[in-house]
């Protein structure tokens, strides 16, 4: 079976060296590869033209997206092929990987961002905004290259947090309404308003990262998947919960790192197809590979029974604890309509172009119209 993977370097490195111990165990050949580019559009290229994979690794969130497709179909409906149980994985991940009754893929991971510290210059992790603010304003100084936080407040997955936490929701899905445009939101993009003040002038995820690796800012709102590269860049490295405001808890969007099926898999071989869920079942399951993978990847584990035993390192369990606080990000397709013009609108706000309420109204009258 051909999967495709987009990972980092060490993700990499890791996921070859399972799959070496897959076929050595049960005789099955995996052909793993990177097609470079943007995965998405690879996709949508080499699927119709029956090149595509018979497997993509990538977050739930495009599950529904493509299982709407029709003509010509992107993913394959494996319930009678995988024998493992879905009560082995989560509540969230469970629900992730299917849409309408049927299973695309097997979760191994989820995915949110939390709230990065650097112990040399902050003893404990803020609970509150306000103790927050309170400390980055002790260190931020733009003029000597010096700021209060890290944090990609221009991108809408990174900020849905706090722009969730007042009770309002980005997309609705169980009505499926846009309703981005709510005086919650509105409340929460203000609060997104006011850490903007304690960046650095480029919104950029490099501009931002670097910063907090450099140690030139106490705080960063950042993934899982920074983890091992800010602990290689700063000695004594700490990972929370991001912080609550006025006693409201950020409703963080998280992913589903899943093994997706794909259509390929229609017209494939029976081997293939027995050779592909059962990569998917064995790297899912084995409590080895997910222990393993949230001590060296800051993958959060959704397998029950690791999420139990809590056999994994405090970092990841900060993590953990915010995606237990957060939601899962909407697999319905109208999503692909909403991150586009919600960016643009942080955009405008952060540029002081236009207040949070008028940004956010404008937002979902695009997106409506979209729609």
């Amino acid at each position: 079976a051909t999967l495709w993977t987009d990972l980092s370097e060490g993700e990499d490195e890791a996921m070859s060296g399972y799959i070496d111990e897959f076929e050595s165990e049960t005789g099955h050949t995996i052909n793993k590869q990177a097609p470079g580019g943007d995965l998405d559009q690879q996709l949508e290229t080499a699927v119709p033209a029956g090149d595509g994979p018979d497997s993509w690794i990538w977050a739930h969130d495009w599950i529904g997206r493509f299982a709407v497709r029709e003509e010509p179909p992107f993913l394959y409906d494996a319930s009678d092929d995988v024998d493992v149980s879905l009560d082995s994985f989560t509540g969230a991940a469970r629900q992730a990987v299917q849409y309408d009754g049927a299973l695309y893929g097997l979760p191994f991971a989820s995915e949110t961002v939390a709230l990065y510290y650097n112990k040399d210059m902050v003893d404990e992790p803020p609970e509150t905004i306000e103790d927050m603010v309170s400390t980055m304003e002790e260190f931020h100084n733009p003029e000597n290259g010096e700021y209060g936080l890290s944090y990609p407040v221009a991108n809408p997955y990174f900020v849905s947090g706090y722009v969730q936490a007042y009770g309002g929701n980005i997309y609705d899905e169980g009505n499926r309404e846009v309703t981005l445009d709510s005086d919650a939101c509105k409340q929460g993009v203000d609060v997104i308003e006011t850490l903007s003040d304690y960046v650095p002038a480029d919104p950029g995820y490099e501009s931002q990262k670097v910063v907090f690796a450099d140690g030139s800012a106490p705080f960063a709102v950042n993934g899982p998947w920074e983890l091992s590269n800010f602990q290689g860049a700063i000695d004594n490295l700490g990972v929370a919960p991001l912080p609550t405001v006025d006693g409201n808890a950020p409703r963080s969007y998280s992913g589903i790192q899943t093994f997706y099926f794909s259509a390929m898999l229609s017209d494939a071989d029976q081997s293939t197809v027995d050779a592909m869920t059962a990569l998917a079942e064995w790297y899912t399951t084995n409590e080895d590979v997910i222990e393993t993978n949230a001590a060296e990847q800051g993958y959060i584990p959704v397998l029950s029974s690791v999420v139990e035993s809590g056999n994994f390192p405090s970092e990841v369990e900060a993590f953990a604890q915010q995606v237990d606080r957060g939601v899962p990000t909407p697999t319905h397709p109208d999503m692909n309509s909403v991150w586009g013009p919600f960016g643009e609108a942080l955009t405008r706000v952060f540029n002081g172009d236009q207040e949070s309420g008028p940004a956010l109204d404008q937002a979902a009258s695009e997106i409506r119209e979209n729609l």
